[in-house]
């Protein structure tokens, strides 16, 4: 009698797998079943939401469904972020992201309320780099320049500028920084836009910024970029030399990525029908030249949850190191 309760018991076990794996490969077959939420974590108008404007209407045409982009700004992005990582994991709440929310804000804030295992990646959709700027009639033609500059002024006595505290552009400078023994001081500005007018005012002697605020300055004379911190030249700035190939070594890819990602536990057929009509969206010559007219490109190759997790992977390694070791408390 036992071995017959025992082996009732495994049969029935086996036949509720199969039918949780059938449950969970139809529900890949099936989706999207409703509209779909694309979350964006600022308001209207920003890079971000750009990025997942640009997507949504050919997204909506792949998947069959209304994708609908929903602005959910405040607490540097954890507002939107919590709302995805808490909304139901069957592919029909996602979240258009960007580098650092899911590696930095889980360190600098106490209560951000999430974290990057809380979410599974699907796809990036564009990336830009960030360029090394200076003033226009800066005597600095380099980066080594520069920053055998930085090393002789001595603690405090050259200044650069980011685009906020305890963002990508601190934290990346940060890694800059370094190389020039700690020496620049800091100086915070309220986003891209106020950095590029200190830089053409000379306030500071540097920064890092993305394409999109900085291309046409950069194109008209009034700001230089001697530097792109990626692993290999852009293709929107070929004659921009990478800090790597300065003499500068890097250890992660600091591109302004946009991506989109899921609640975790999101069944993995959904993921990847996601993530197949995303990576060939980006590939769509017309979309590419989108984002080239907007200061961005589209991934060249490889876009896919592997491709993106190892990206996040690498910031990971990073950037909470770095947000730790700069002090960063935003709460």
């Amino acid at each position: 009698m036992r071995t017959f309760t025992f082996l009732a018991r495994l049969v029935m076990a086996g036949t509720l797998s199969l039918g949780l794996a059938a449950t969970a490969s139809a529900q890949g077959a099936a989706y999207p079943t409703k509209p779909i939420r694309l979350v964006v974590p600022y308001p209207a108008g920003g890079a971000t939401d750009v990025a997942a404007r640009t997507l949504q209407p050919r997204l909506q045409e792949e998947l069959g469904q209304p994708v609908i982009v929903e602005n959910r700004p405040g607490a540097g992005g954890n507002i939107a972020m919590n709302n995805v990582a808490l909304s139901p994991a069957d592919g029909h709440s996602l979240a258009m992201t960007l580098t650092g929310m899911l590696s930095i804000n889980p360190v600098i804030y106490k209560k951000a309320g999430f974290e990057a295992a809380d979410f599974t990646p699907v796809a990036r959709v564009s990336l830009a780099p960030l360029l090394l700027v200076v003033p226009e009639k800066s005597p600095y033609k380099n980066v080594k320049e520069l920053l055998e500059a930085g090393k002789k002024a001595g603690k405090g006595g050259m200044a650069y500028g980011s685009a906020g505290a305890g963002g990508l552009s601190h934290l990346a400078s940060e890694s800059v920084n370094s190389h020039a023994n700690g020496n620049f001081t800091h100086v915070p500005y309220k986003g891209g836009a106020p950095l590029v007018q200190a830089l053409m005012a000379n306030e500071v002697a540097w920064g890092l910024l993305g394409t999109g605020d900085v291309r046409s300055f950069i194109q008209s004379g009034k700001l230089k970029a001697i530097g792109q911190l990626r692993q290999g030249r852009s293709e929107l700035w070929p004659e921009v030399p990478t800090l790597t190939e300065q003499g500068v070594p890097g250890g992660v890819d600091f591109d302004v990525w946009f991506g989109v990602v899921a609640p975790a536990r999101t069944p993995a057929p959904v993921v990847k029908l996601l993530s197949e009509k995303i990576a060939k969206i980006t590939a769509e010559p017309a979309f590419r030249q989108r984002l080239l007219d907007l200061g961005g490109v589209a991934p060249a190759s490889g876009n896919t949850p592997e491709a993106f997790a190892e990206v996040l992977k690498r910031e990971l390694a990073v950037l909470p190191k770095a947000a730790q070791e700069a002090g960063l408390q935003l709460d």
